[in-house]
């Protein structure tokens, strides 16, 4: 910056002459200047052009390494397509369900049967307390009607190791 006093003595003088001579080296200068720019236009241009193309790559090889997750929805079966197989056993109760899993947990919300692995614990115990000729043990929820007697029949394996450990057997 130039002090106040440099200012007044700029301004107060005249500008320098211009001869053809300067005028010509300016025009040089600026058309110098000009192809430098045209020049550095074009590297950029160039550059940009290599960016587009590297962005490309590393979105393609990022693809290619971690595919995209496919979010699709779970095809679930229309009421009328289950097979209800699955029967509440408990009187006066006409509940059909189409898996094991939903009429258990029936059984344990709407009878106070207790869960599945509950119930054949107790079985298990109730069965062992008779080949022991001991009295049932008590239980706070309700069984199915014949659970003693259907869980006698398909765990036949259970009750053989029974009776071979008892060396008896028992008659529901």
């Amino acid at each position: 910056m130039l002090s106040d006093k440099e200012q007044v003595e700029f301004l107060g003088k005249k500008p320098p002459a211009c001869t053809k001579s300067t005028i010509e080296k300016l025009m040089m200068n600026f058309q110098q200047i000009s192809r430098n720019i045209d020049d550095l236009d074009q590297d950029l241009n160039q550059l940009a052009k290599r960016l587009d193309y590297l962005e490309e790559s590393i979105t393609e090889h990022y693809t290619l390494v971690q595919p995209q997750k496919q979010e699709t929805k779970k095809k679930r079966r229309t009421a009328n397509l289950i097979k209800r197989d699955f029967q509440c056993p408990y009187e006066k109760c006409d509940k059909i369900y189409g898996t094991d899993i939903s009429l258990n947990l029936h059984i344990r919300l709407k009878h106070n049967g207790g869960s599945k692995i509950e119930r054949e614990e107790l079985a298990k115990k109730i069965l062992e307390a008779k080949f022991q000729d001991e009295v049932e043990p008590e239980h706070s929820f309700n069984l199915p009607p014949n659970f003693i007697e259907d869980f006698y029949i398909h765990h036949q394996e259970y009750i053989n190791n029974l009776e071979k450990a008892y060396n008896k057997k028992i008659l529901l």
